[in-house]
């Protein structure tokens, strides 16, 4: 994937009504790699939707250690896995996508800066 392919996909505002983290992952999964991304229960939204929302990711994939390009990466919220985001070798290292109230939209993250973030990884997720 190419960093301008992605780039397009940040400074999307977030808003916990219609674009938060699951909706970033939707709208990239189908965008640039043709799934069509489906959250059970009409999707969760809020407070306790999103901690709702990491037991919800774990059916859609397959745990991995080697993460490919629009993997879900189910990341710690508040000590919860409760945020998501995707994945992409981007510059010769990992960096995952994803949208959130603390940035006020959706942005690109150095995997190794999310834990100093505050949303350590719990996984990587493989679509099934």
């Amino acid at each position: 994937m190419r960093l301008a392919e992605v780039e397009r996909y940040t400074e999307i505002p977030y808003c916990e009504d219609t674009f938060d983290c699951a909706d970033c992952v939707v709208l990239v999964e189908r965008d640039l790699f043709g799934r069509e991304v489906t959250l059970p229960n009409g999707r969760p939204r809020g407070a306790r939707g999103q901690a709702a929302l990491g037991e919800l990711s774990k059916p859609y994939g397959v745990r991995t250690d080697a993460p490919n390009d629009g993997d879900l990466v189910l990341m710690f919220e508040r000590g919860r896995a409760a945020h998501v985001g995707v994945y992409f070798h981007l510059a010769h290292e990992g960096w995952v996508l994803h949208c959130n109230e603390r940035n006020g939209c959706s942005v690109l993250h150095r995997v190794r800066d999310l834990p100093d973030f505050g949303a350590p990884i719990e996984g990587y997720y493989t679509w099934a």
